[in-house]
C-alpha cells in the first residue's frame, strides 16, 4: 500500500495580493471574484533529482516511474478530473516530459459559478517491474466502486464545505485506490503535493500567472495558476487601441 503521507508537501493558497499586502502606500483596484475571466492551473517542469536507483555495473541506474495527478473543484464542468502517466529509463536529473493544464474554468455565461476552490494532487511513483498500460489501470480504477464512493463523498464534500483536512484526506485515499491497481511500486512516492487554491481571504486577487515550485531531495515540479479578470483584459485592449498595438 502506498503512503502518500511519505514525501507530501501541501499549501493552501488563498490569493492575496503581495505587492499590495508588503507596502500598503501603494493602491489598486483589486477586480472581485464575479469579473473573473478564466483560471487555469498547470502542472510542468518536472526533474527526478534522486530515482532512488543506485548505479551498480552493469546496471545503469535507470527507473520506471507513474504520474498521478487529481484534480478537484466546486464548479460543475467538472468537479473531479484524473489522470496517469508512466516514465521508462528514467535517470538522475531527467526532466519528464509534462507540460499540461490539471485544471481549466472559462465563465459559459455571466451567471455561471466561479470556483470557490481548487484541490490539486500530484504523486510521482517509481514502479518496481515494467510498466503497465495506464489507460487501462485507469478504467480499472474509475470502475472500482471504491473509487466512484469516494468519487461521489469528495464531490459532494468539496460543493458544501471548506475542511481542507477532511479534503485532503478523502484525497489521498481515492489516490490509494488508483495505487492498488499499478502493481509493485515503491511504497513511499518520491514526491507528492497536494495545492489547494482557495478564494477564503476573499476574491481571486492575485491575477494573471503564479508559480510554485516543490522540491524535496528526490524530485522537483513546478504548479502554476493562471487568473484572468474581465475588468483588467477590457482595460488592457483598450490602451492598446489608444496606443495602436496588437493584443
Amino acid at each position: 500500500m502506498i503512503n502518500f503521507l511519505s514525501n507530501l508537501q501541501t499549501e493552501e493558497h488563498n490569493f492575496v495580493e503581495e505587492f499590495y499586502s508588503a507596502n500598503h502606500a501603494v493602491t489598486r483596484e483589486i477586480p472581485t471574484s464575479k469579473s473573473l475571466s478564466g483560471i487555469e492551473v498547470r502542472l510542468s517542469n518536472i526533474t527526478i533529482i534522486d530515482n532512488k536507483t543506485p548505479k551498480v555495473f552493469p546496471f545503469p541506474g535507470l527507473a520506471k516511474v507513474y504520474l498521478i495527478t487529481l484534480a478537484i473543484s466546486d464548479v460543475e464542468q467538472g468537479p473531479i478530473s484524473f489522470d496517469l502517466h508512466g516514465f521508462e529509463r528514467v535517470d538522475d536529473g531527467d526532466k519528464l516530459s509534462v507540460d499540461r493544464v490539471l485544471f481549466s474554468w472559462k465563465p459559459k455565461d455571466e451567471n455561471d459559478d466561479i470556483p470557490s476552490q481548487t484541490h490539486i494532487f500530484c504523486s510521482l511513483i517509481k514502479c518496481k517491474q515494467r510498466l503497465r498500460n495506464v489507460a487501462k489501470i485507469m478504467q480499472e480504477a474509475k470502475d472500482d466502486e471504491q473509487f466512484k464512493n469516494l468519487t461521489s463523498k469528495l464531490s459532494t464534500l468539496v460543493k458544501s464545505a471548506s475542511n481542507l483536512s477532511a479534503i485532503t484526506s478523502l484525497t489521498l485515499e481515492l489516490a490509494g485506490i488508483v495505487g492498488k491497481f499499478l502493481g509493485t511500486v515503491d511504497d513511499k512516492p518520491l514526491l507528492t503535493v497536494f495545492q489547494s487554491f482557495t478564494d477564503l481571504n476573499g476574491d481571486y486577487d492575485r491575477t494573471g500567472k503564479n508559480a510554485k515550485t516543490f522540491q524535496n531531495k528526490y524530485a522537483s515540479l513546478d504548479l502554476s495558476i493562471t487568473i484572468r479578470d474581465k475588468t483588467r483584459e477590457d482595460q488592457l485592449k483598450e490602451n492598446n487601441i489608444l496606443t495602436g498595438e496588437e493584443v
